[in-house]
């Protein structure tokens, strides 16, 4: 399917962050003549503040303000893996030259407007910003996603594991790990065929992650193999949770049934792991739930068990 030129308006929410009134009005009314949805913000700090809490699809930026610039406020967006991916352009009329126009991209700005702008410059830019980002952010959840079941890939899964142990080390919480194992799936695959174990499994990896709070993360391992992480849970909650999403597999899925092993880090581990280090620790932690999906497998299956 052919997309949207690149300077036809697409709509999309803008924040306007400027400490004139009057340049907000007007960029706001303009805008919103052409099909944006328009927030006004007075200073950086708000900015920040906002987009943390609900983030725009652009965010049009003027650099001098009061207490914090638009520099500033456009690096500390960027410093943010929350908000990094939102593109910044930078609408101003303050020392409109080149340098200025350097420093602002080099301070992480997407795009440089000088005032008096144009309209149809404006919007075209605005919305060339809005497509990029929204491109960028279907290939990140392509990245992110396993295709099939769609629940996180293996990919993200050991991305996140980094991420998370890195944090569990600095706020000394405990983290735990759960590895699914769909019991006689080759049966499926075998007798049913490839397109009813597809179905299977997606079923499967919707009813894991409806078992599962928010905060956990449900991914593909490979396979019928699935991983939960679950941050701040020792080895007795994600017993819990294990048997939990056991039951509910066994019940919206029969006649399958999956085993479980869970394994845990505990809160106190070294906090100077280097990556080597950390890639060590994931190994060991996925193991360990390893053995004791071997142990539930061998002790009959659809079952729980803790390395």
């Amino acid at each position: 399917m052919i997309g949207r030129p690149p300077t036809a308006p697409i709509g999309g929410r803008v924040f306007v962050v400027d400490d004139n009134e009057a340049n907000r009005e007007l960029l706001s009314q303009d805008l919103e003549a052409e099909g944006f949805s328009v927030t006004c913000l007075a200073d950086g700090r708000a900015c920040i503040a906002a987009t943390q809490a609900e983030p725009p699809d652009v965010i049009l930026l003027d650099i001098q303000m009061a207490e914090m610039d638009g520099m500033e406020t456009c690096r500390r967006l960027k410093a943010d893996p929350n908000t990094a991916h939102i593109p910044v352009l930078f609408v101003t009329g303050h020392r409109s030259d080149d340098a200025t126009a350097v420093a602002a991209l080099r301070a992480g700005g997407n795009d440089f407007l000088t005032k008096p702008y144009s309209l149809p410059i404006l919007v075209a830019r605005v919305t060339c910003q809005i497509t990029i980002a929204r491109a960028h952010a279907r290939l990140r959840y392509l990245a992110m996603t396993d295709e099939l079941t769609g629940v996180y890939s293996r990919r993200y899964l050991f991305d996140s594991l980094r991420r998370t142990i890195k944090s569990t080390t600095r706020t000394a919480t405990d983290l735990a790990c759960l590895l699914v194992d769909v019991d006689h799936f080759k049966t499926v695959n075998d007798t049913l065929g490839h397109l009813e174990g597809d179905r299977v499994l997606r079923k499967i990896a919707e009813t894991i992650a409806l078992s599962t709070r928010e905060t956990d993360l449900v991914a593909r391992y490979g396979g019928e193999e699935f991983v939960v992480l679950l941050p701040h849970t020792d080895l007795a909650g994600a017993l819990i949770v294990g048997e939990k999403i056991r039951d509910s597999v066994e019940r919206e899925c029969a006649p399958l049934t999956i085993s479980v092993g869970v394994s845990a880090l505990p809160s106190t581990i070294a906090t100077n792991l280097d990556a080597q280090g950390l890639d060590g620790l994931i190994g060991a932690l996925l193991r360990a739930a390893d053995r004791a999906v071997y142990e539930a497998k061998h002790g009959g299956r659809n079952r729980v068990m803790a390395s």
